[in-house]
């Protein structure tokens, strides 16, 4: 397996993460910054070893933050080593693909 893979975040998974943030950031000042944190670590752990994640929902690893109740669910492209991230759920979410 290739290291450094390449992280993309596709427009929905984009809008996912604004959602969230702006969602926390109301409920208390600096909570927002502090899920977006959380997603960024998350996001480095998933570029760094991509398939330590199980496939779950069609074709989709899902790889759980570590403070917030999300999960990342990306398709990992081999030929171009390229992860894409292709939403960001709230864990009590329906997942629909």
């Amino acid at each position: 397996m290739a290291k450094g893979f390449r992280t993309v975040l596709q427009n929905q998974s984009k809008i996912d993460a604004f959602s969230a943030r702006s969602w926390y950031n109301q409920q208390q000042k600096g909570l927002g910054a502090r899920f977006s944190k959380d997603l960024k670590n998350t996001l480095l752990r998933i570029a760094a070893t991509p398939h330590a994640f199980s496939v779950r929902y069609a074709g989709n690893r899902k790889a759980s933050l570590d403070v917030f109740p999300y999960g990342v669910f990306f398709i990992v492209e081999e030929a171009s080593h390229t992860i894409y991230i292709t939403a960001i759920k709230h864990n009590a979410r329906d997942i629909v693909f």
